[in-house]
């Protein structure tokens, strides 16, 4: 394993015979050529060095001097009011000098010491003053460094231009994260190591903690927020919000009695909010709420383009829908898992035996010309048929219909809804979530679904709606949740 050590050399970093040259390039060059002869300083340079020598004398060390080199043209050759131009002050000779003195002075420690330009991928004609032209350029440079045998890799902060020294710590704390030490050598003080390495790693996941909340992946802005070290209150809150997207609640109960321990002020209140938002959803009862829960979670994998996923949960979504409708308007139990199955299979028959109204429209229904199997218990089918009859003024055994006229029209326009989502089924029953291994893409979706990913999104939030299950325009848990974090990531608290 090395120490990999990253300076830019600048105008301050080389002392000669006890003074600081005003025109690094003539008389840098100059100085070069008769090395010998002079006595030479590294004010900024020996110090680092010496100090992490002291911590890592075990490991070999390669030290890289950036330096500039600007080409000649005009704007580059105009003097200043001082009459130094550009190039004067370009650092090559400094970088020379140095690395020698260093292959010297260290040379029981330092196995590489290289000058190297600073350039971008068309050369050397770039404005090292200009940010973005050698942010673009340290890219490349330090890349060129990042091998795997580098344990550490130590940026000095001071020597060079204010853009290159800003392009040097940034691209540095990007290719070697956690590897990457930042040190600050005061001329003549103590060498002090910063943590600007870890605050900056920190902003970064900030950054993309906020970006992953646009699209709704928890997953990853949990990840994101932990490696930003972010109040355990967040962190609860996001974990929150994964248990409860993956239909885990009573995780998510658990986590968010955290958030609101830890929390405080409003979002403590938030929390508690949220608390009581989940209570119906953690018995598997209350067949409203889950089918938001659906609805919401069929959205986020929408966002993060998880379309098999999409299709999987609307899927589930149509079913609950026809469940709630029949539960609601008939009466009908629907449940027919193994523990209630004979129970309520029995109540079910017995309840359509008992209206000849709905008995008979079910005797009469068929599907590919053979007779609806309806006693078998409330499948799909089946209650897409009693969604009908109850649209087509099905009536109760005194002769009332089970719905008014307005829910007649609300349900018929659920069904028009649900009919459209039918379009999707082909896709999915080839998917690798059904019987199949086809991929699905949001073109493929767009080619069966007019309107495409959009429209089908709110068409679940408009049966919703239709339901009365939840307003128009509202928000979701998962909603809130993003932009609370996301304005809390902002003030990276």
């Amino acid at each position: 394993m090395t120490i990999l050590i990253l300076c830019n050399i600048g105008n301050s970093d080389l002392i000669a015979d006890g003074q600081r040259p005003s025109r690094p390039r003539p008389e840098g060059q100059q100085l070069w050529e008769e090395f010998t002869a002079h006595r030479f300083e590294l004010p900024i340079i020996t110090p680092c060095l010496e100090y992490i020598r002291n911590r890592y004398s075990n490991e070999p060390a390669r030290l890289i001097c950036f330096y500039t080199d600007q080409p000649e043209r005009l704007e580059t050759n105009r003097p200043d009011r001082f009459g130094v131009s550009l190039r004067d002050k370009d650092t090559i000779w400094f970088a020379h000098i140095a690395a020698r003195l260093v292959r010297e002075q260290f040379a029981d420690w330092i196995v590489e010491a290289r000058p190297e330009r600073i350039e971008g991928t068309h050369g050397a004609d770039i404005n090292p003053s200009i940010y973005d032209e050698v942010f673009e350029a340290y890219a490349g440079l330090v890349a060129r460094h990042n091998k795997p045998e580098v344990s550490t890799c130590y940026v000095l902060t001071a020597g060079g231009i204010p853009a290159c020294n800003f392009a040097l710590q940034l691209q540095a704390n990007i290719a070697y994260a956690e590897r990457c030490r930042f040190i600050y050598p005061p001329e003549g003080g103590r060498v002090t190591e910063l943590r600007i390495g870890e605050k900056l790693q920190e902003s970064f996941q900030r950054v993309n903690a906020m970006e992953a909340l646009k699209r709704r992946n928890f997953p990853a802005a949990l990840l994101s927020a932990r490696s930003a070290k972010m109040s355990e209150a967040i962190i609860y809150l996001l974990e929150y919000a994964v248990y409860r997207e993956a239909f885990d609640f009573h995780r998510a109960q658990h986590a968010i009695a955290l958030a609101e321990r830890w929390a405080s002020g409003e979002l403590r209140d938030f929390c508690a909010t949220l608390y009581d938002n989940l209570l119906p959803l953690i018995n598997n009862k209350d067949s409203a709420a889950l089918l938001r829960e659906v609805a919401y979670s069929a959205e986020i994998a929408a966002h993060n383009g998880r379309y098999a996923d999409m299709l999987g949960r609307i899927f589930r979504f149509q079913e609950g829908v026809l469940r709630f409708v029949v539960e609601r308007h008939l009466g009908l139990p629907t449940d027919m898992s193994k523990a209630v199955r004979e129970a309520n299979l029995a109540s079910y028959l017995a309840q359509i035996d008992g209206n000849p109204h709905l008995h008979q429209y079910l005797e009469q229904k068929t599907i590919d010309n053979q007779p609806l199997r309806y006693r078998d218990g409330p499948n799909r089918p089946v209650m897409q048929a009693m969604l009908e009859f109850i649209i087509n003024s099905g009536l109760r055994t005194d002769g009332t219909p089970f719905a008014s006229k307005k829910d007649r029209e609300r349900l018929a326009g659920v069904k028009a809804r649900l009919d459209q989502l039918d379009r999707l089924a082909e896709l999915r029953n080839q998917s690798v979530i059904a019987h199949g291994f086809a991929g699905v893409s949001q073109d493929t979706i767009n080619e069966v679904y007019e309107g495409g990913v959009a429209k089908i999104i709110d068409d679940l939030r408009h049966v919703l709606h239709l339901l009365d299950i939840q307003p128009p325009k509202s928000q979701s848990p998962f909603e809130l949740i993003a932009d609370k974090v996301g304005r809390e990531l902002q003030c990276g608290v």
